[in-house]
Order: structure tokens, then C-alpha cells, then sequence
């Protein structure tokens, strides 16, 4: 996930280092942990998911989404949505705080920067920092876990199993017969598998079974 920032310390690739997956590793006692990372760029915001600014440097982005809307206005046909626009830059509020998601989507193809979800800067550490731009963004995070690893992976909110299965790899998507699925919250509740099961904390679902944040998945898939 590409993140556009203004805060030089910030640039280059993050890990967030999930204090849920460090858990996993060490009940597993995986011999490899893999984080999910962010990578920050100072260019090409158009292929950015979203901003994380300076307090103080937001305006400068209003600014510009402002005086795009106001020539926009002359020569479009969308014109009310175009006028409710203007109303928020100039109440100096960011489009994607302020707007409904339909009407985010319906400005898309005029890449307006604060239509993108913003995060401000407040010294924060970084782990802090990465979580509130995944959450955002919109994303969750689900996990893997067992002996040789413990991995990571972000995906969009109200993704499906299915959806996960194919963020691991194409033919676990193709081939999803079922999954088993524990919350990485219950690590500390059971024992073993067979306990986890039996305390109902570990559930086998079907490719109807929608991802929740910290969800750890197990998928059952034929070739």
C-alpha cells in the first residue's frame, strides 16, 4: 500500500510491526515473521491510497483541491455536487471526512487530494502512526499462522474468506473448499487446537464468512 507524506522521516517502506502477529509467532514458535509493510513516497500522489501530512500543511492540499473545483465548476455538468465541494474546501474541511463514499467515487476521475483518506501527524510513534492510516484506508489485517511462519496481510473491509485465501495465494481462492477461523484476541483462551474447538473459539466457515480485523485463517483448498 503506497501512503503520499510530506514528513521526511516517514519516506521509504515501514513494517508495522503487529503486536498481535509478534503474539502468534511466539505461541507458535514460528521460525519466521513476516509483517505487513507501508511504503511512503513524496510523488506521484495520483497512485497513492491515501495522505499523511504535517497539522500544518493540510490547508496547502484544500487549497489546491479548492482551486481545481472552482474551474471545474465552469465547465462540467455535475454542478451541485461540484458547489458542495467548494462549501467544504472553503469550511477548510477535507472531501473524503466530509463526503458520502458514493460521491467520493463519483469525483474519482477528477483526483481531487484530500478525496483520498487523510491522516495528520501528532508525533506519534510509528507503530501508531501505521495503524491509523491502515484503518483509514480501510483495510484490516488477517493472519497465518504455524511452525515455519507467521505472516501478515492486509485486506479491504467486508472482504470475504475467499478474498483472503486469494491475498495467500491464487489457488487457495480457486480451490476454497473451507476455512478454520480463530481471532488472534482468543490466543491466551485455549490450549490446543482440539480445545479451541471445542470452546467454539475456532469455527469452520464457508466462502460466505466475511473477514474481521485479526482474524487468523487456516484454508482447506483442493488442487
Amino acid at each position: 500500500m503506497k501512503i503520499f507524506t510530506d514528513i521526511e522521516e516517514f519516506l521509504g517502506k515501514k513494517a508495522y510491526r503487529d503486536k498481535r502477529l509478534i503474539k502468534l509467532k511466539e505461541r507458535f514458535e514460528s521460525k519466521k515473521i513476516t509483517f505487513v509493510s507501508l511504503e511512503f513516497t513524496k510523488d506521484n500522489i495520483a497512485n497513492c491510497e491515501g495522505l499523511f501530512l504535517k497539522k500544518d500543511s493540510v490547508l496547502d492540499y484544500i487549497i489546491a483541491d479548492l482551486e481545481k473545483a472552482e474551474t471545474l465548476l465552469e465547465r462540467v455538468q455535475r454542478r451541485e455536487l461540484l458547489e458542495r465541494v467548494i462549501k467544504i474546501l472553503e469550511e477548510e474541511k477535507t472531501l473524503f471526512s466530509s463526503l458520502k463514499e458514493e460521491e467520493v467515487a463519483e469525483l474519482k476521475n477528477f483526483a481531487f487530494l484530500t478525496a483520498k483518506p487523510v491522516v495528520l501527524f501528532n508525533g506519534s510513534g510509528d507503530e501508531e502512526a501505521l495503524e491509523k492510516i491502515i484503518d483509514k484506508c480501510g483495510y484490516i489485517s488477517f493472519f497465518a499462522a504455524g511452525p515455519k511462519e507467521a505472516r501478515a496481510w492486509l485486506i479491504k473491509k467486508g472482504s470475504t474468506i475467499v478474498d483472503a485465501a486469494g491475498r495467500i495465494h491464487t489457488d487457495l481462492a480457486k480451490g476454497f473448499i473451507r476455512a478454520e477461523v480463530y481471532n488472534a484476541r482468543d490466543i491466551d483462551e485455549y490450549k490446543n487446537p482440539q480445545d479451541a474447538k471445542a470452546k467454539g473459539i475456532m469455527k469452520v466457515v464457508d466462502k460466505e464468512y466475511i473477514i474481521n480485523n485479526g482474524d487468523v485463517i487456516d484454508v482447506k483448498f483442493k488442487v
